[in-house]
């Protein structure tokens, strides 16, 4: 994962922008608050990410200071133009939390996340046991061992994305990353 990680920072550094179809207007809004504060918003790259054997939904790193909020589209194509999911659309809101996660520690670009929400039972209890279960079985093994703490930060971030609309997400962000 560590040498994953490592290649998909240095692709993020030649990642040119992707053109996708139109936002909803809300995501859009959410998307652009986070642009207009300096995070680069990438879609469908870099392809170590989006086309490789990892395949993921999407990620936020930070790289030589910068951030990155990365949209791996469902169903993506080389021309890199597709309609958004409701999969997508919760990407975009999860990764997004955890932006505000990285605004709630240290300073906003230093990829170190601290919870939003005041209680984890309380999150656990709402997103649901079973669901919570499942993410920390996934993380636990996709993380190194060091980074097991971050499981909560995941947990945290799916129940965000599920739980709240991406102008509840756009206010937080105002409210903790401005």
């Amino acid at each position: 994962m560590k040498a994953f990680i490592s290649t998909l920072l240095a692709s993020l550094a030649i990642a040119g922008p992707a053109v996708a179809a139109p936002l909803p207007a809300d995501h859009q809004l959410f998307v652009d608050t986070m642009v207009n504060d300096g995070v680069n918003y990438v879609v469908n790259e870099p392809a170590e990410a989006c086309y490789g054997e990892k395949d993921l939904d999407g990620a936020y790193v930070v790289f030589e200071g910068e951030r990155y909020l990365v949209v791996c589209q469902d169903n993506r194509t080389t021309s890199d133009v597709v309609a958004w999911t409701a999969n997508d659309l919760d990407t975009i809101r999860h990764e997004g939390f955890h932006i505000i996660q990285d605004c709630m520690a240290g300073t906003k670009n230093d990829q170190v996340l601290d919870t939003v929400f005041t209680s984890q039972a309380e999150v656990i209890d709402a997103l649901g046991v079973e669901q919570a279960m499942d993410i920390m079985s996934t993380y636990a093994q996709l993380y190194e061992s060091h980074r097991h703490g971050d499981i909560r930060m995941e947990i945290e971030a799916f129940y965000a994305a599920r739980d709240y609309s991406a102008t509840e997400l756009n206010s937080l962000y105002t409210q903790y990353c401005m």
